[in-house]
């Protein structure tokens, strides 16, 4: 087929010098490819700034020239006479510019052209994206040129032959246009196919000389940090290949915050990682020690917040805290203070749980509130229960955590009741509730495995083996333990850790806690998640035994 004849699926990583360009120029009878006809094709081949073909024919367009195209390039109805129609002409055209990329000046009329004529005669169109000289002109030589016009690059790099708006000159013209524009990307950093495409590709000049600035980083996965001149870090990123992706910020974004960030980048450092696991938690590490100012999490893991129970009052109330001190037991951490107070209020609406701040000791009274008489607060305060029946209270409280069946569906059967009573309103906020709950439920089932082990040995699919102590990864310098509960500074190192262990296959090696244990309550998290995320592809990834062919999940999902 014809789509074979033309390649411009290299790997990106091709040295220019490997690379062959067919330059292409075309004749027409208009402006329009679908009301206006071929009438001349010229192509230069070359590689390694060598010729090594030359298509040039006339082509019969089957319709009468304009006088205005005959004044412009002295082609007429008598000159196309005994020319070969475009059926004739297109497949010698096509294995003529078989495995080469696709060069032209306003590269986009030349290629829809000959696209058109191919999907007219239905042939299958030549594949995306040619190389326009007019945009790469924009990219290196601006504004060392009045303009990128084809006669006014062709002056500035001094060329053998000049464009004569024939097709064979000026694609010969253009076939030097492009060797220059090469040889001078090649000072930007533009040395292989793909950075010629994104150069091509991108929309902006202001700071694409910066692209240099890429050029050490090497290709392989890692971490990198865009600087300023005072060597503050203003960005951190993670990429399978850094330099690829640091030169892509260069070849334009619409986003006024890319552009002030390479405004204001004087240097960009890489940390090559093993693995993606280690990308990922060296970018949280480093976005929470500098705090990036372009980094949208910078600062946000001092948003994190918790549940605390604090066994140690006399009558223990739930209590939304900003870090896990202290004794009692701990939910979260939460991703704001707001999903924290949802999850807090969706426990106290199945546990009659006190919710005044008051200090209180065991002999300690006073007026009870409107909750007592509703039934909805036990009210240790005026002594109706004493510190023995709370305990046993704030015991099913802390006992829900872990085993969250009943509480669950106590939570779905009182959101379902106020909808099916027509109070939305109400319904809706006990949906906010129970998710902020749930969510919290099922990272605290991962998380608390992952920060009790003292010796866990994990193995990605492309057999990367990691060791890791109470959440930490200990093959990252500095590594130290999270703790339970993880301390909010390190809570994206943990959620990086979750999320890499759920999207992926992981088998276990070894660990010193039991990853699965029948748990009440764990179909119905799972259930209850997939209902309120309306998808089933949030939290599908596997843990396997390296001992046996099992797939435990993470998350046990099955009730007791």
């Amino acid at each position: 087929m014809l789509a074979d004849a033309l390649q411009t699926t290299f790997e990106d990583a091709v040295p220019l010098s490997e690379v062959e360009f067919v330059v292409v120029d075309l004749e027409t009878t208009g402006g329009s490819p679908t009301d206006s006809r071929i009438t001349e094709i010229g192509a230069v081949k070359l590689r390694g700034g060598e010729r090594t073909g030359v298509f040039e024919t006339l082509v019969n367009p089957g319709v009468s020239i304009p006088r205005q195209i005959t004044h412009l390039t002295g082609i007429d109805d008598l000159v196309v006479a005994g020319a070969p129609p475009i059926e004739w002409v297109l497949p010698s055209f096509a294995e003529f510019a078989r495995g080469c990329v696709f060069v032209a000046h306003n590269a986009r009329f030349d290629f829809t052209f000959l696209n058109v004529a191919l999907e007219r005669l239905d042939y299958d169109a030549f594949p995306p994206p040619p190389v326009c000289t007019a945009r790469l002109a924009r990219r290196v030589v601006w504004p060392d040129v009045p303009n990128v016009r084809l006669h006014t690059l062709a002056q500035y790099f001094r060329t053998a032959v000049r464009p004569s708006h024939r097709a064979l000159p000026d694609a010969e013209a253009c076939s030097e246009v492009l060797h220059g524009l090469l040889e001078v990307g090649g000072r930007l950093g533009i040395v292989t196919l793909g950075d010629l495409h994104g150069a091509v590709r991108a929309r902006g000049r202001p700071n694409f000389g910066k692209i240099r600035l890429a050029d050490h980083l090497p290709n392989a996965p890692g971490v990198y940090l865009f600087r300023a001149r005072d060597g503050r870090v203003l960005y951190v990123g993670k990429s399978v290949d850094l330099r690829s992706r640091v030169k892509s910020y260069f070849y334009g974004d619409g986003r006024k915050k890319v552009e002030d960030l390479l405004a204001e980048t004087a240097s960009v450092d890489g940390v090559a990682c093993g693995s993606e696991l280690e990308s990922l938690i060296l970018e949280a590490r480093l976005i929470r020690e500098h705090e990036p100012k372009y980094n949208r999490r910078g600062k946000t893991w001092r948003k994190y917040a918790y549940l605390r129970i604090d066994d140690a009052e006399a009558y223990p109330r739930i209590k939304v805290v900003r870090q896990p001190k202290g004794g009692g037991a701990f939910l979260g951490p939460f991703p704001s203070s707001h999903l924290a107070r949802l999850a807090k209020e969706a426990l106290e609406d199945v546990f009659p749980i006190r919710r005044c701040t008051t200090a209180m000791r065991a002999s300690t009274r006073f007026a009870p509130c409107a909750l007592a008489e509703m039934h909805r607060c036990l009210a240790p305060c005026d002594g109706r229960v004493g510190p023995e029946r709370y305990e046993e209270l704030v015991r099913s409280l802390v006992s829900s955590l872990s085993t969250p069946g009943g509480l669950l569906r106590t939570l779905e059967a009182r959101m379902r009741d106020l909808a099916e009573q027509e109070r939305f309103e109400e319904a809706a906020l006990a949906r906010d509730r129970l998710r902020a709950l749930a969510e919290a439920l099922a990272r605290s089932r991962i998380d608390g495995w992952l920060l009790r082990t003292d010796d866990l040995g994990l193995r990605d699919a492309e057999d990367h083996r990691f060791r890791l102590r109470r959440g930490g990864l200990i093959r990252i310098p500095g590594d130290e333990p999270l703790g339970a509960p993880c301390p909010r500074e390190r809570a994206d190192e943990l959620s990086a850790l979750r999320s890499w262990i759920l999207r992926h296959e992981v088998r276990i090696d070894n660990t010193d806690v039991p990853l699965v244990e029948p748990v009440d309550g764990g179909a119905t998290l799972d259930r209850i998640l997939r209902t309120l995320r309306g998808s089933t592809g949030e939290d599908g990834g596997r843990l396997r035994s390296h001992h046996d062919d099992r797939r435990p999940r993470a998350a046990p999902a099955r009730d007791r």
